[in-house]
């Protein structure tokens, strides 16, 4: 076979990464690949939230790159310990690379500049990666909250670097998670 055509299999294996969220009818958990192309398709749809110097094009880019090493490493419930996760995404990269040098060389580049957070694109695509599971939660009434223990404290500090990016957005959500402990679909601690 081919590098075209392994390239595209070994992508398509992101279907097959299951997250903790649910999809918005809860009949199933979101893989990976479809998160990815949400958070690529929010990011066009909510660009008029985002500053007219980010460059728009690559937030897409990165969107659709951020959870490619979840191929290799899993998806991980970002409320519990996420030790050693880094490191296994890494050397999944650093793999893929080397198996896909064209692709593979800019799609780690933009992994590792989403992951250092310190370009203003990479916290945008960050916003958002957050946001959309947060929105999951409140259409499911908090089930994967629920179903991980997660409480009040924890998603207001997982959240919290939003306020730096997007403080309004961030206002908002912290009416949403007043709502949801009100509610009880969110531990009030």
């Amino acid at each position: 076979m081919n590098e075209i055509a392994l390239l595209g299999l070994e992508l398509d294996k992101l279907k097959s990464v299951y997250r903790k969220s649910y999809i918005t009818d809860g009949s199933r958990n979101e893989n990976s690949a479809e998160h990815s192309w949400h958070l690529a398709v929010a990011l066009m749809g909510y660009s008029s939230l985002i500053p007219a110097d980010v460059d728009i094009n690559k937030c897409i880019q990165m969107a659709l790159c951020h959870d490619i090493c979840e191929i290799g490493a899993g998806d991980v419930c970002a409320y519990h310990d996420t030790s050693g996760k880094y490191e296994q995404e890494f050397e999944y990269m650093d793999e893929f690379r080397s198996r896909f040098p064209t692709f593979g060389n800019n799609a780690k580049e933009l992994w590792e500049e989403y992951e250092a957070g310190v370009t203003t694109e990479s916290q945008w695509v960050k916003v958002f990666d957050k946001l959309l599971p947060f929105l999951l939660n409140i259409a499911s009434e908090g089930r994967t909250w629920m179903e991980q223990d997660i409480t009040r404290s924890m998603v207001v500090k997982h959240n919290a670097f939003i306020g730096d990016v997007a403080p309004e957005l961030l206002k908002w959500m912290y009416v949403e998670i007043d709502k949801a402990v009100n509610a009880g679909w969110l531990d009030p601690a």
